[in-house]
């Protein structure tokens, strides 16, 4: 259950980064910032507008840029794409190649899960729904924002309306962040020594985040 969202053993000690979390979409883009168990800031973003591929990648990199300059991360987690032959998920996989490229450029750590590592990190399920993942979120750690749970439908098969979908997109990316931290805990404990290449982590060393003109 969610007892994966406890708090760090204190048999050692680690200065808490400050993790941006994001839930790339075509539509809407889910962002949340925390550090340690600080909740710093979260929000939706809305790509309006879209003329073409081009047009909403561009946004997409501004709304995480100007992210990045307000909060000047140590690390970027990504949610990775599904994988699925739809032309909405090979957009989203060229999406998260270019704020991949965009955080790297900038000398920051990047992080990727796959959604079902996520829900099994949070609620220790992989099979847990984005209503589920919300909900743990809020009763461990994050009670400041059970008014953005949403209202369940009526029956299942309806699915969410939109107004009570669109912060699901912020509980995905803070869900993401908190996965990415408290995997960076365990591999900080005694024994566990760094985090594999494979594994999509770069190095946090960097400069500080230019401001954007």
């Amino acid at each position: 259950m969610a007892a994966a969202l406890g708090r760090a053993p204190t048999h050692y000690y680690m200065v808490p980064l400050t993790i941006l979390g994001i839930d790339p979409g075509t539509k809407e883009m889910g962002l949340a910032v925390i550090r340690g168990p600080q909740l710093i800031a979260f929000g939706v973003r809305t790509i309006r507008g879209r003329t073409g591929p081009s047009d909403l990648i561009g946004q997409a990199r501004r709304v995480v840029l100007l992210s990045i300059e307000e909060h000047n991360p140590d690390l970027v987690a990504i949610e990775a794409p599904l994988l699925v032959p739809t032309k909405r998920a090979a957009l989203l996989s060229v999406i998260t190649q270019e704020l991949h490229a965009r955080a790297r450029q900038l000398g920051l750590a990047v992080r990727e899960l796959s959604p079902a590592q996520i829900r099994q990190a949070v609620v220790g399920n992989p099979k847990a729904t984005k209503l589920d993942v919300a909900r743990a979120l809020v009763a461990h750690g994050f009670a400041e924002l059970g008014p953005k749970l949403p209202t369940p439908p009526a029956r299942a098969a309806l699915g969410f309306r939109p107004k009570d979908k669109y912060w699901l997109h912020m509980f995905d990316a803070l869900a993401l962040a908190v996965a990415v931290r408290d995997f960076r805990r365990t591999m900080a404990a005694p024994g566990i020594h760094s985090l594999s290449s494979r594994e999509g982590v770069h190095p946090p060393t960097r400069p500080r985040v230019p401001a954007l003109r």
